[in-house]
């Protein structure tokens, strides 16, 4: 392997997704040289395999279930090659951007982290063709994002393709056609998002999950409504249940189901096509090359990091998923962050918590702890739990709206919010107005004050805090006592 001399850059960025993206183009746009590095495809998992394919195919799947039976099969194949299409346009698009914007070089290549010949860390990076280049500069900044998380078991290991061993989200959208029989094996939101989209496509769909409900890490109303509109589908819903093995030749999934006070059951699945691998993502910090410059991880995987994203190795940054960000849009705001610490090194407020959306039918959305989490955290008494049904109202009504909510928890007599629940059609449009007023630390007093275009379904988020105002109001005097009592015992740092 031949290497070059070595090349100075501002910055080095590894992994071109969301956020490595945005910091790479944030800093260009301020004049700074960069070299952008990565492996595979530019725009990363949101654009390849992630937010992009499954929202696409999220979308064309309605329409495929409106056609006549007898159209279905070949709308389904349509539906497959347009998700492609539409996935490659993304990716063109973000190339044909990168190229057009002076300051940042792509380079193409697997990179790992060494000592440099400075004090500033080093990228080796061994490109396609077998040569190595090696890049200096005095940041580096990581955002290789995160990998399925693939079982250990028999038959359930991910092939590089459609074609071969299991699926998993980074292979699934280039099958020619929906399998006959979808097994899932897993009902968080990936699961649950291709599960809505593989049975309107046509699939039988059979959902796998250990845990006692489908998105296990959502209020449980939500997940109960959840589950309720995938077996109107026609979708098998199996809980408490764990993949063991897949026989692909057989077309059988062996797995075994927990049975309170007695021994697992097992089952076979049968007639079983193709298996899809959705039990979750890790942060993708192997073979970086981490432990040669002191980069250190948590027992999950992801590196560590401070306030302003520096980790425990001087010069070297990282966010993203590989951080534990989890979510395309929480890399885009730590990359934005980065680019405005890299410019002006000035300390950076705290983030603040992030919204997350599963894309189901209908959307859940929640910012801040379930409710659950919430009352092992807090004494129950001074919670205030204020839900309204979008059924009730106007919006609802002329939708025709049989299921969905707004749940807001709060702190009593001061209002403060703590948590926001959004199951409604259009979920992901009204969240950010809540995750914008837990930032900010907003009352339900404020939010009484609301004003909504009539009608619409964030009207829902007004009338859960009239709600609140009106219950709170004529007990104001004991609402401050049992607030004052609590602030006392928790104490000034509470």
């Amino acid at each position: 392997m031949r290497r070059a001399t070595t090349e100075r850059f501002h910055t080095i960025v590894v992994g071109a997704g969301s956020g490595g993206l945005t910091v790479a183009v944030g800093l260009a746009r301020l004049g700074r040289q960069v070299a952008l590095v990565e492996a595979a495809e530019v725009g990363g998992d949101c654009a390849n395999t992630g937010c992009i394919p499954s929202k696409t195919l999220i979308e064309l799947s309605r329409s495929v279930a409106r056609r006549p039976p007898e159209q279905r099969g070949q709308a389904a194949r349509e539906a497959l090659a347009e998700t492609r299409r539409r996935r490659d346009a993304v990716r063109a698009h973000e190339e044909a951007m990168l190229a057009e914007l002076s300051g940042i070089e792509l380079v193409r290549g697997r990179a790992r982290l060494a000592r440099g010949e400075r004090t500033t860390p080093a990228v080796l990076v061994e490109g396609p063709d077998g040569r190595e280049r090696q890049l200096e500069a005095g940041r580096v900044v990581l955002a290789t994002g995160s990998r399925p998380v693939v079982p250990d078991s028999a038959g359930l290991d991910a092939g590089e393709s459609a074609v071969d061993g299991a699926l998993t989200h980074a292979t699934v959208f280039d099958s020619i056609a929906p399998p006959a029989h979808l097994a899932i094996v897993g009902a968080g939101p990936i699961g649950c998002e291709l599960a809505f989209a593989f049975a309107r496509l046509g699939s039988r769909v059979t959902l796998l999950e250990a845990a006692d409900r489908v998105l296990p890490g959502e209020e449980a109303a939500a997940s109960e409504l959840v589950r309720e509109r995938l077996e109107v589908l026609g979708v098998t819903v199996l809980t408490d249940t764990s993949a063991r093995a897949h026989d692909a030749a057989a077309g059988t999934l062996e797995a075994s189901r927990a049975v309170a006070g007695a021994a697992a059951e097992a089952i076979t699945i049968g007639a079983v096509e193709r298996v899809l691998v959705a039990a979750g993502r890790r942060p993708a910090s192997q073979g970086l090359g981490l432990e040669a410059v002191g980069v250190r991880l948590d027992g999950r995987g992801a590196v560590i990091v401070d306030g302003a994203y520096r980790t425990t190795a001087p010069g070297v940054f990282a966010i993203g998923d590989l951080v534990g960000g989890e979510h395309t849009h929480v890399a885009h705001a730590h990359g934005r962050r980065l680019v405005r610490y890299l410019t002006v090194p000035l300390p950076l407020l705290p983030e603040g918590e992030h919204g997350r959306v599963t894309f189901t039918e209908p959307e859940v959305g929640q910012v801040g702890p379930t409710l659950a989490e919430l009352r092992r955290r807090w004494p129950d008494p001074i919670l205030a739990v204020q839900r309204v049904n979008l059924a009730d109202t106007d919006r609802g009504l002329t939708m025709g709206l049989q299921g969905g909510f707004v749940q807001l928890v709060a702190l009593r007599f001061s209002g403060r919010l703590l948590a926001a629940t959004v199951v409604a059609p259009n979920a992901s449009e009204i969240l950010p107005l809540l995750t914008a007023a837990r930032r900010r630390g907003l009352s339900l007093w404020r939010l009484h004050r609301l004003e909504v275009p009539y009608p619409a379904l964030s009207e829902a988020v007004r009338m859960a805090a009239d709600a609140f105002v009106f219950a709170s109001l004529p007990r104001l005097l004991e609402e401050l006592k049992a607030y004052a009592r609590w602030r006392w015992r928790r104490g000034p740092g509470g």
